[in-house]
């Protein structure tokens, strides 16, 4: 694959730090508020995460095509979904693919909604965190990552422990935005507070480097578009829950946040409609 046109290498990850929490277990939990604060350990903040993420079944088709399009049809392979938050991608998997899958979750209120929401035979909820994965060695035949590649504390440690229990010619899907490739993502170009912050997230460079130097090699990269809001009305009945409930919206100040709402309701007095969401999804191996 010719990276030359899509990829745009950077230096270092963002070295934001992370706290810890104790887990049911006693040991030390890694909460998921690397670059936010985010208290997604909360029930009610992990409510309204899946208010602004489990929008439309056509968005999460999109993506369950184009992983299934780069994993083996038939046996389908045990996945581990990490940072699985509420298991939207998890049930997804399940259902549209077959395939069992490893949801691994941090955050006590994410797993907590998960299970109640989004319970499935082939699915299992686990506490755990990218650092130490709660698996085998060579326990499942891929690894799925939504959006959480900016949220890991090191991200030469987690793609090392990834190639652990990923097996031999086991595949890495991993879907976000890279600084410079965030384009396709509408919101950021209405609060560009959010654009500053993604701008300073672990750049594609970066993590293909962390990956190659794990062992794993580049299959593809992808941009996928999958459909966002329907209408401008429909984004801002949204706007006050993903400000609770998203990495890069919660630390806007109010008079960012007044200047991103007008720019909205500009659009949708033009008769503008919202864009597709576009980001990328990197395929390793």
């Amino acid at each position: 694959m010719n990276l030359a046109a899509v990829s745009r290498p950077g230096l270092a990850a963002n070295g934001a730090g992370h706290r810890t929490a104790t887990g049911s277990d006693g040991c030390p939990e890694l909460e998921r508020r690397t670059m936010s604060n985010v208290r997604y350990e909360e029930i009610a903040v992990a409510e309204d995460f899946d208010r602004v993420r489990d929008r439309t079944a056509e968005a999460q088709a999109v993506w369950c095509r184009r992983a299934a399009a780069h994993l083996p049809d038939a046996p389908p392979p045990d996945i581990v979904d990490i940072g699985a938050g509420t298991g939207i991608w998890a049930l997804a998997f399940a259902e549209t693919l077959g395939a069992r899958v490893h949801a691994v979750e941090p955050s006590r209120g994410m797993r907590a909604r998960a299970e109640a929401v989004r319970p499935h035979p082939l699915v299992t909820y686990t506490e755990g965190s990218v650092e130490r994965l709660p698996l085998d060695d060579d326990a499942v035949g891929a690894a799925w990552l939504s959006t959480v590649v900016h949220q890991f504390a090191d991200l030469a440690g987690a793609a090392r422990e990834i190639r652990r229990v990923v097996e031999p010619r086991g595949t890495v899907l991993i879907r976000g935005g890279y600084p410079g490739r965030q384009d396709e993502i509408e919101l950021f170009h209405l609060f560009p507070d959010a654009m500053r912050l993604a701008e300073t997230w672990p750049r594609l460079g970066t993590v293909i480097s962390a990956f190659e130097d794990a062992g794993f090699a580049v299959v593809a990269l992808e941009r996928v578009r999958e459909p966002a809001f329907a209408t401008y009305d429909e984004m801002l009945d949204s706007l006050a829950v993903m400000r609770r409930s998203d990495t890069a919206l919660v630390g806007i100040d109010d008079e960012g946040w007044a200047k991103g709402v007008a720019a909205i309701e500009r659009a949708r007095a033009a008769g503008e409609s919202p864009w597709p969401l576009g980001q990328d999804l990197l395929v390793l191996r």
